[in-house]
C-alpha cells in the first residue's frame, strides 16, 4: 500500500514555521493538481515569445518544453486527429501546443484532435472531463487500447513505470499506434523498486524491450544515459516511416529559421542529437 503523505500551509515569520494547515491521508493528488494547475495558468498566459523566459521560470518541470516540442512536431507531422497520453497530467500539452503555435507560428486546430487519456487518479479524471468540455476529450480510469490505436501516443516514463505490464502495453503501442513519444529506463535484467510512497516501479530488461521493437516503423533515440546501477535512459520517438521523415524535415526547418535564438535552442533542445535503432543497441551493448 502506498504511505501516507501530507501536505502543510503556513507562514515564514522572522525564520519561524507557522503552520496554518495540515492535511495528512493520500495527499498526492492534491499536490500534483495544484502543480499542474499552475503550470496551465502559466501556459495559457503566453502571448508570444517575449514571454518565453517568464514562462520557463514559472513552469514545475522545465524538460517538459523540450518534451512536448516532440510533441508538437509528431501532432503537426501526422495527419491522425487522434491523441492519446498514458498519465494524462491534466492535458497540460494542449495548452504547450499552443504556445508552440505561437512561437513557430503554425496552426494547429486544437479542437479537431480527438484527446484521449487514462489516469488513476479520480480527481484528475474529474477536472479534465469538467475543465475540457470545449474539446474533443475522454478519460479514462485505466488504458483504453482502442483508442490508442492509430494515434499520436505520449507517456511520461516515470509513468509507464508504473505499470506492472509495461512492455505488453509498449508492444500494443508500437504495433498500433501510428507514431509517439516517451521517455524510459531499462536494466540489464528485469526488477521491481519500492519508493518512498510506497508505490513500486517496474523496471523490464534491454533483452525485452528490444523484442517488442517491430521493423515496420522508425525508431529514433535521444538523450541516451547509462545511469547509476546499470540502468539505461533514454527518451523515443517513433512512428510510421512517413511521419518521421515529415517530423525530421519540419525540426530542420525550425532548426534553420531560428539558429540565432539561443535560449529557445536550448530549453527546446532543437538540436538534439538523434540515433536510429542500430546505434542505440550498440551503446547498450558497449555499456555492458
Amino acid at each position: 500500500m502506498p504511505s501516507k503523505t501530507y501536505i502543510e500551509f503556513g507562514s515564514i515569520i522572522n525564520t519561524k514555521k507557522v503552520i496554518y494547515n495540515k492535511k495528512i491521508g493520500n495527499m498526492y493528488d492534491t499536490y500534483m493538481m495544484s502543480r499542474y494547475f499552475k503550470d496551465l495558468h502559466a501556459l495559457d498566459t503566453f502571448q508570444n515569445k517575449n514571454d518565453l523566459k517568464v514562462l520557463y521560470k514559472s513552469i514545475h518541470h522545465k524538460k517538459d518544453l523540450k518534451i512536448n516540442f516532440v510533441n508538437f512536431l509528431l501532432v503537426c507531422s501526422s495527419k491522425s486527429k487522434k491523441f492519446y497520453e498514458f498519465g494524462q497530467t491534466l492535458f497540460e500539452k494542449i495548452y504547450f501546443l499552443k504556445v508552440f503555435s505561437i512561437i513557430f507560428k503554425k496552426k494547429i486546430n486544437l479542437y479537431k484532435i480527438n484527446w484521449a487519456g487514462n489516469d488513476i487518479s479520480k480527481m484528475f479524471n474529474f477536472f479534465c472531463n469538467n475543465f475540457y468540455k470545449s474539446y474533443r476529450l475522454k478519460v479514462f480510469s485505466k488504458p483504453n487500447y482502442n483508442l490508442i490505436s492509430n494515434a499520436t501516443f505520449f507517456s511520461k516514463g516515470i509513468t509507464l513505470l508504473y505499470e506492472k505490464q509495461n512492455l505488453s502495453l509498449l508492444k500494443y503501442v508500437f504495433k498500433n499506434a501510428k507514431c509517439g513519444s516517451f521517455d524510459f529506463t531499462i536494466c540489464k535484467s528485469k526488477k521491481v523498486k519500492k519508493i518512498t510512497t510506497g508505490y513500486k516501479l517496474y523496471y523490464p530488461s534491454i533483452k525485452a524491450f528490444l523484442n517488442i521493437i517491430p521493423k515496420d516503423k522508425s525508431f529514433f533515440f535521444k538523450n541516451i544515459k547509462k545511469k547509476k546501477g546499470g540502468d539505461i535512459y533514454f527518451e523515443i520517438v517513433f512512428g510510421e516511416k512517413k511521419i518521421i521523415k515529415n517530423y525530421f524535415k519540419m525540426l530542420t526547418n525550425i532548426q534553420k529559421n531560428n539558429q540565432n535564438k539561443f535560449f529557445l535552442k536550448r530549453i527546446c533542445n532543437l538540436n538534439a542529437n538523434y540515433k536510429d535503432l542500430n546505434f542505440f543497441i550498440k551503446k547498450i551493448n558497449k555499456a555492458f
